[in-house]
């Protein structure tokens, strides 16, 4: 076992990272229901003739098949623990439904000042109690792109930036790839405003979900660029996987969307790199 190898499983990963808790629980999926594995699977007996035999010589496209599974199997597995432990999951009452609505109705009509003070001061989710501050944005409010991350790290809710360090960084190189006019033109916020333990649950997006609809509506951008799954989540409304929606032209109040995969995701999977790169050209065309 080399020492990548050794790292990986000390840390509780396999190479596709996913955890081992999770991969043991995949394969006791895949092993309890045999129908769906696909023929080429079984094993050939030895007075099989040469030409069955060389119907079963496609180990790679099979291996390739069988990570995709395993991948799209392990983004429903985590979607579904995720579920089970939302308290969302709770029936509302009318009362509480009112409550949403009157709140979701008060803050869109807040100016830039007032939804600022709104966010400084939000309490609508159990993140505001272990929060230092509320990361309201980055950059300008005239700017014509309007770029959305995930919940702040602890490191970007100390700097009161929406994006911080190294994914900063490489978030830089994608806009320089844009122009340097994107660059100096973008604003950045965040999905959740306030840093957390955990990542953000349904509840928590959707208690932040009319404060960024609200910064949409004052920012008007020409586009928009999704960054990581609860961005996207809490964008367009979806608990789709991103590498489904990031093929599909998207749009939130009518404005051109974009979704790819956030720069700490990147830095981890460098492979995916080509596909954001593709997500960039086509965010580049709506400026054009």
């Amino acid at each position: 076992m080399n020492r990548r190898a050794l790292i990986l499983n000390e840390l509780g990963l396999n190479p596709q990272w996913i955890r081992h808790a999770v991969l043991q629980t995949l394969n006791t999926q895949v092993t309890a229901a045999p129908a769906e594995l696909s023929p080429i699977e079984v094993v050939a007996p030895a007075h099989l003739t040469e030409a069955s035999q060389a119907a079963q010589t496609k180990p790679v496209v099979l291996q390739q098949e069988r990570k995709s599974n395993k991948a799209a199997a392990a983004h429903r597995l985590l979607q579904q623990n995720r579920e089970a432990a939302d308290p969302n999951n709770k029936t509302l009452s009318s009362e509480e439904i009112r409550h949403i609505d009157a709140r979701s109705q008060r803050i869109a009509g807040l100016s830039w000042e007032e939804l600022r003070v709104e966010i400084a001061g939000c309490t609508a989710c159990p993140r505001s109690q272990q929060r230092q501050q509320a990361v309201f944005a980055t950059g300008a409010i005239e700017a014509k792109l309007l770029i959305v991350s995930d919940a702040p790290s602890k490191v970007e809710e100390q700097h009161n930036l929406a994006i911080f360090g190294p994914s900063q960084r490489m978030l830089n190189q994608m806009l320089v790839s844009l122009g340097e006019e994107q660059l100096q033109n973008s604003l950045i916020t965040n999905a959740v405003k306030c840093h957390g333990s955990r990542n953000p649950n349904t509840e928590e997006i959707k208690a932040c979900a009319p404060l960024l609809q609200r910064q949409i509506a004052l920012l008007k951008p020409t586009a928009i660029l999704a960054i990581g799954q609860f961005a996207a989540e809490s964008v367009l409304n979806t608990s789709a996987p991103i590498r489904e929606l990031r093929q599909l032209n998207q749009q939130c109040q009518n404005i051109p969307t974009i979704v790819t995969y956030h720069p700490s995701y990147l830095q981890r999977n460098v492979h995916d790199k080509a596909k954001t790169w593709q997500d960039l050209l086509r965010l580049k065309k709506i400026f054009q």
